[in-house]
């Protein structure tokens, strides 16, 4: 019952990633400020991750430069996007209409007219991918019912705390009887398998779960790359104007058709 319980505690606090992050100033972030699995740049809880280091709010599609683990800042790590015009929160980016295919202009939080009248600096784009689609989501509250199964079913075999986080619930001594041994695998085998089931079935959901929301997010990063061609890294030739003048025309020769005989 110990490995279970301490199953269910992993499956809760797996996807937390509990690190303080700062602000570019040297101030620490708000406690809705999480880290990015496998690097230092922090996004808001419940939004999405870019591997380039930046951050995207789900809900309106914006590009966001957001906090870091690092109170140092490394710029390998935390991309210094309105580093100092931005110094105590996080900046947007936006494709404004004045700039060239794959620049972006940052400003303080609000929508593209208004980060795009300020220019507070300008952020060249740099390919990326959706690493976490929703940060700090989790299946809690799937494991959490897994729990809740597996205390109720852990009644009859064990005593002690119920708490999930504690692992040190100890199992009772088996009432004596003739059939005590029968009585105790019945009772491990009811505690154990179904709430391990359970939980090994939220584990799958919140995986298949994830791996959708994932496919989503990054479905409409490429349409919205479609809209910027600047997303995808493709340039546009500029225009060039043909030239008409008859002096460049390749001269055409006539043959009399006698002399093809």
């Amino acid at each position: 019952m110990r490995q279970l319980t301490l199953l269910s505690s992993l499956l809760l606090l797996s996807p937390v990633w509990a690190a303080t992050c700062y602000w570019p100033s040297g101030k620490v972030a708000g406690d809705n400020w999480l880290q990015c699995p496998g690097s230092k740049h922090c996004c808001a809880e419940t939004e999405a991750c870019l591997s380039n280091g930046l951050c995207v709010a789900g809900k309106y599609m914006t590009v966001y430069r957001g906090a870091c683990t690092d109170d140092s800042w490394p710029i390998s790590e935390c991309p210094r996007v309105c580093y100092e015009e931005v110094a105590d929160g996080w900046a947007n980016l936006y494709p404004c209409p004045s700039n060239n295919n794959e620049v972006f202009t940052c400003g303080t939080a609000g929508w593209a007219d208004h980060v795009c009248e300020q220019q507070l600096g300008n952020y060249t784009w740099v390919s990326s991918n959706v690493t976490v689609a929703q940060l700090g989501v989790s299946s809690s509250s799937t494991a959490s019912s897994s729990t809740a199964t597996a205390s109720a079913s852990s009644s009859t075999t064990s005593s002690g705390s119920a708490d999930p986080t504690n692992p040190t619930a100890s199992c009772s001594t088996p009432s004596a009887g003739n059939n005590a041994t029968m009585k105790t695998g019945l009772g491990l085998g009811v505690g154990l398998g179904v709430p391990l089931l359970l939980a090994l079935a939220g584990l799958l959901w919140f995986y298949v779960h994830t791996r959708r929301q994932i496919q989503s997010l990054q479905q409409k990063l490429n349409e919205q790359a479609a809209l910027h061609p600047g997303l995808r890294g493709n340039y546009a030739p500029p225009p060039q104007e043909l030239d008409t003048g008859k002096e460049n025309w390749p001269e055409i020769q006539s043959n009399d058709r006698s002399e093809l005989g």
